[in-house]
């Protein structure tokens, strides 16, 4: 992939800029202790299972609270659909329940692109309102911006994007709200080379709107901005259909070559194109 004709690069926040992971562990933890104690040991189970592959809810696809399915979509469009024990659904049955598109969102429609969905998703499946599953979250990110959090920097990644901050304008753009991802930046010490933030940026219902915000600030045409991010729904499918260039963080081989201009499956494999950025 050649970065040459770049003038703005996106990137998201969580499992982009950082690979730790362990902090999805507390957030389930989290979670645990806020479900009735007859529905804790369930939610422990499936949260287990779902971390090395074993249910059928996995990072990639969308759960679908109100019918308590599990689904995968393109384009919104639903393709198959899967009971909580895995059973599918018929054509006929998927016809019937999703006849157009469906719409995401952080209440009913949960895209399950990242870490944070697994969890948050099974404690919708055993009844949590998503009220009580964010303060959760908010914890959760309370907890990483305090010492006891220790990141683990990419090897060579600030140094890459320091000096290509001398070159192109960086943007972040996060779902995540703005004190703790600030708190997260400081410890990472990219806190001072983005040109613009973007916080609470409620992909991927509004990725085409953020999108379009970063061309304007920039006065750039959209196949001069790249997306990078490990969300395919969120950061990737909706960059690339308004001609963004994309390269898609795959840490759990959801796709393959055709997914983005470049597929890797971490961020230190991108350093070698951040460097020859001139």
């Amino acid at each position: 992939m050649n970065l040459s004709k770049s003038k703005v690069l996106v990137f998201d926040l969580d499992g982009t800029l950082y690979e730790d992971t362990h902090h999805f562990d507390y957030q389930a933890a989290r979670l645990k202790e806020k479900l009735p104690e007859s529905k804790q040991d369930l939610f422990e189970k499936d949260y287990r299972a779902a971390k090395i592959g074993e249910h059928p809810l996995i990072i990639g696809r969308i759960f679908d609270v109100v019918n308590d399915l599990i689904l995968v979509q393109l384009d919104n469009i639903v393709k198959e659909a899967y009971q909580w024990n895995g059973n599918p659904l018929s054509q006929e049955e998927i016809a019937k329940l999703y006849p157009s598109k469906i719409e995401l969102d952080f209440e009913k429609m949960l895209n399950v692109g990242d870490p944070w969905w697994i969890s948050m998703s099974i404690a919708a499946h055993y009844g949590m309102e998503y009220k009580v599953s964010y303060q959760a979250f908010l914890e959760t990110r309370e907890y990483m911006m305090s010492p006891q959090f220790v990141m683990e920097p990419i090897p060579g990644f600030k140094d890459a994007l320091k000096a290509v901050h001398e070159k192109r304008d960086l943007v972040l753009l996060t779902n995540s709200p703005e004190p703790d991802s600030e708190a997260i930046l400081q410890k990472l010490g990219l806190h001072e080379i983005f040109a613009l933030k973007i916080f609470n940026g409620e992909k991927p219902t509004k990725t085409v709107d953020r999108f379009e915000q970063i061309k304007d600030h920039f006065q750039v045409s959209y196949d001069e901005i790249v997306s990078i991010g490990d969300n395919w729904i969120n950061e990737i499918r909706p960059a690339k259909s308004l001609g963004c260039s994309t390269i898609f963080i795959d840490a759990y081989r959801l796709g393959d070559e055709t997914f983005a201009d470049l597929v890797v499956q971490r961020m230190s494999e991108v350093i070698p194109y951040l460097k020859n950025i001139n």
